[in-house]
Parts: structure tokens; sequence; C-alpha cells
């Protein structure tokens, strides 16, 4: 009688088992899916903004929007870290998945501090390697006028997520570059002066 109830348990906890064994399979399975598809999605926007980059011409841009606002502030290239994006004139959290934005500031003619703001996906893309620039590295700007404008850094630094002060307004003309420290929580913060 004994082993007849000891062989249910057993057949028992062997079912548990393969029941269990079966449920993780499937989470498995589906956080696979789920990281695949995020995966997706960002390859999908990387496109997006190389083509951007690749067939943007400033100049016709300009050309063909002079009576209304564009979408585009303007391009960045910092050559130290193989950057080169279009940088959208309007902050929101779609278009800063497709290419840095600005997130404060008016124009590049004007006296002041300029914010771009760029994802940090800890790799090449956007603003990953910001990390890797030194004082006096070069930064430069063609806005839609065609001007060119270069800048030199002149500060490296982190900043807690909720301090403002890095937009503060200057009475020279000044770019900071902001991005995420996904280690810390913090953001990087490249301040730049412009070059005369």
């Amino acid at each position: 009688m004994n082993q007849i109830l000891f062989n249910k348990k057993r057949n028992k906890l062997k079912y548990i088992f393969k029941i269990q064994f079966i449920i993780s399979i499937l989470i498995i399975f589906i956080l696979i899916t789920a990281l695949n598809i995020n995966y997706s999605e960002e390859e999908d926007l990387e496109k997006i903004s190389k083509a951007i980059n690749k067939n943007l011409e400033l100049t016709s841009i300009y050309n063909a929007e002079k009576t209304s606002k564009s979408i585009y502030l303007c391009k960045i290239y910092i050559e130290k870290i193989n950057l080169e994006y279009v940088v959208f004139n309007n902050f929101s959290e779609t278009l800063l998945k497709i290419a840095p934005c600005k997130f404060y500031g008016n124009n590049f003619k004007e006296s002041g501090n300029v914010c771009i703001a760029g994802h940090n996906y800890n790799d090449e893309r956007f603003f990953g390697n910001l990390d890797k620039l030194d004082l006096k590295d070069e930064i430069i700007i063609d806005d839609l006028a065609g001007a060119k404008y270069k800048y030199i850094v002149f500060n490296i630094f982190e900043a807690d997520a909720e301090d403002i002060s890095v937009l503060n307004s200057s009475k020279t003309y000044e770019l900071t570059l902001v991005t995420c420290n996904n280690a810390n929580g913090k953001r990087i913060i490249i301040k730049a002066y412009r070059k005369k």
C-alpha cells in the first residue's frame, strides 16, 4: 500500500516538474521574442537615421523651407568619435530615437547656449561615444543656411538628471551636448565654445 502511495506521489511530482519545465521554456521563448522585436525596432530607427543623414542636403532644405520652420536644426560632426547626424529642431522621445534633438536654446547665429540631447545605447550610435571626447576636441555644426561653426570642448562632466543648470544661457556662443550615463543614471555633459 505504501508503495502505491509513494508511486502516486512520485508521478505527481514528475507531472508538476514537467509543467514547470514547459512554462519555463515558454517564458524564455517570450523573452527572446520580445528582445528580438525591440532590437529590430532599434535597427529600423537606426536605418531611418542613416537614410536621413545620407540624403540630407542642408542648403536644399533651407531653400525649400524659407517660409516655414524646418524640422531640422543642423548637422553635427565629431570626427574623433566618427559621429555625423542630422539634429532635429524639436525634442520628443520619438524623434530622439531617430537622431539627436535640440533640447534648449535658439539658433547658432545668436549668442547663448544651444543644447543638443542624444541617446546613449552604450555603442557607437548617437551620443554613445561622447565619453571618449577630451578637452580641446572639435565639434562641427552645419546650419540650414550653410554656415559652418567650429566648437572647441572646454568642459566635460557629469550632472544629476534633474540638474538644469547646464542649460544656463551664456553671453558667448556655447554648445552643450547631453546624454545619459547608463552606468550611474547621471548625464554626461560636453560644453564647447565657438571658435572664431
